[in-house]
């Protein structure tokens, strides 16, 4: 506890909670890391699970990057973020299941990879690929109910 203390009382706390620019910028950046992150997890996995067929699976490769990108962004305005009030939020139920839908997502979209390269089990795919597109929708949704709970 006493390290969230800390982390709401540093100067980044501070001027996230007290600037006029610094959280709106801070969110619609973690918006726009979201957006990218999400573009690029459900193209993918749609097309797992049937849809865009003339499309190659491993054209989807080369978009990894970007979705990396939005990653980091989404991380570094998350951790920004998080700063404002970290004693409200690590407590909070709908962080911890944002951060378990973000975890399992994650693992469910390199194992959709590794199927779409050639390493796993194929006819689990489309499981694998419904489940992870549910953990990213469910991280969205419960960091939007962090607002409101």
């Amino acid at each position: 506890m006493g390290f969230l203390v800390w982390l709401e009382e540093s100067s980044l706390g501070i001027f996230i909670r007290e600037s006029l620019w610094g959280y709106p910028i801070v969110l619609s950046s973690h918006a726009v890391g979201m957006a990218t992150v999400m573009g690029v997890v459900v193209a993918l996995n749609f097309r797992a699970l049937g849809y865009a067929k003339d499309i190659s699976m491993l054209a989807f490769d080369k978009l990894f990057i970007i979705g990396w990108i939005g990653f980091v962004i989404n991380l570094v305005s998350g951790l920004i973020l998080f700063c404002n009030t970290p004693t409200t939020y690590f407590f909070q139920g709908s962080f911890q299941l944002k951060i378990a839908f973000i975890v399992a997502g994650g693992i469910l979209m390199k194992v959709v990879m590794n199927n779409v390269r050639g390493v796993g089990a194929e006819d689990m795919m489309k499981v694998y690929s419904g489940a992870c597109i549910a953990c990213w929708f469910g991280g969205v949704i419960t960091g939007r109910l962090m607002a409101y709970l």
